[in-house]
């Protein structure tokens, strides 16, 4: 990376600053380097934002809420003259 490369400034949680740290130190590159390196990989495998997670209680709800109103849609079907 040179000198006249573009430079940001932004502020990141010191635990996630001290994970970086130890990062970098492992693969034995600058903090700068890691932190490319990391979001160039984030790039590389299609990672775009956060997915979230859905609990197995989560999708029991949902689940049960569309029976729910499948069950609606069929009473009001059959009643139809």
């Amino acid at each position: 990376m040179a000198r006249d490369d573009p430079q940001i400034n932004l502020r990141i949680p010191a635990a996630l600053k001290d994970r970086l740290d130890e990062a970098s130190e492992q693969s034995k590159r600058s903090l700068t380097a890691e932190v490319v390196a990391r979001l160039e990989e984030s790039f590389n495998t299609g990672f775009s934002k956060p997915q979230a997670t859905v609990d197995d209680r989560t999708l029991d709800l949902f689940a049960e809420k569309v029976g729910q109103v499948l069950d609606e849609r069929e009473k009001k079907r059959k009643a139809r003259p």
